[in-house]
């Protein structure tokens, strides 16, 4: 089998797994409707959906992720495409799914007017994500773990994170807009270690901390893991409403 990317490994974990299983919970999808998961990735929604019986199609903008996915779940449905111009016909989906996305978007409120299009009235529209500046590193350093989680937010191309998704939501005419918190707990350094140096190596080049900082940081969580003292707590939000 294809190696999977680092953040496609986690998504394997239990904490992630529970994660999905309760937006599937929230979207309700019955049999016979159809769901649509926006930035699909590698096709785990995808494929837990199909097995619960609901009709599902999955899309991303990324050719390889969709391949990686076409592998691991042959018997579903992907297509290739932007969450600003979704390869579905209007009024045709009966819930949208999209996890780890609008973080990503320069204009959410586009995909958002894509959503639109594409659901059926008064369908489910469901929005999964978290927000780096609200996650809890134990450290010996806060204000460098602070400095950096920041930086990591910042990088993004626009910062919605999770706690702006009710009031994106509603302000792009969803109603019925409700909110979760599900929070994940990570005690293996091993498995966030890549994601821990990816932040250290952003938070150096935005100039957030310096590189000698940076390090004392690594090393400060990679004594950690080796104690079996590491612990990181991710909120992620789940932000659900319908299409008027």
């Amino acid at each position: 089998m294809t190696q999977p990317p680092f953040w496609d490994r986690t998504e394997r974990l239990p904490q992630a797994r529970a994660l999905r299983a309760r937006s599937h919970e929230l979207l309700a999808a019955r049999p016979g409707e159809v769901v649509l998961d926006v930035g699909c990735g590698t096709g785990h929604a995808v494929g837990e959906l199909a097995e619960n019986g609901v009709k599902v199609v999955g899309v991303d903008a990324s050719e390889e992720l969709l391949s990686l996915a076409r592998t691991w779940f042959p018997g579903c449905e992907f297509r290739r495409g932007p969450a600003e111009n979704l390869p579905v016909e209007s009024s045709s989906v009966d819930c949208y799914r999209a996890q780890r996305l609008f973080h990503l978007l320069a204009e959410p409120q586009e995909a958002l007017a894509e959503a639109r299009r594409v659901l059926v009235p008064h369908g489910r529209i469901l929005l999964i994500g978290q927000e780096y500046g609200m996650w809890t590193l134990d450290s010996a350093n806060d204000a460098v773990t602070a400095a950096l989680l920041r930086a990591h937010t910042e990088r993004h191309s626009t910062r919605w994170g999770g706690r702006t998704y009710r009031n994106l939501l509603l302000d792009n005419g969803f109603t019925d807009v409700c909110v979760e918190v599900e929070t994940a707990v990570h005690t293996d350094h091993a498995t966030l270690a890549p994601l821990l140096t990816k932040i250290a190596e952003v938070g150096v080049a935005a100039g957030a901390v310096t590189s000698a900082q940076a390090a004392d940081w690594l090393d400060d969580q990679a004594d950690r893991g080796a104690r079996g003292r590491f612990l990181a707590v991710v909120p992620m939000f789940l932000v659900i409403g319908r299409r008027s």
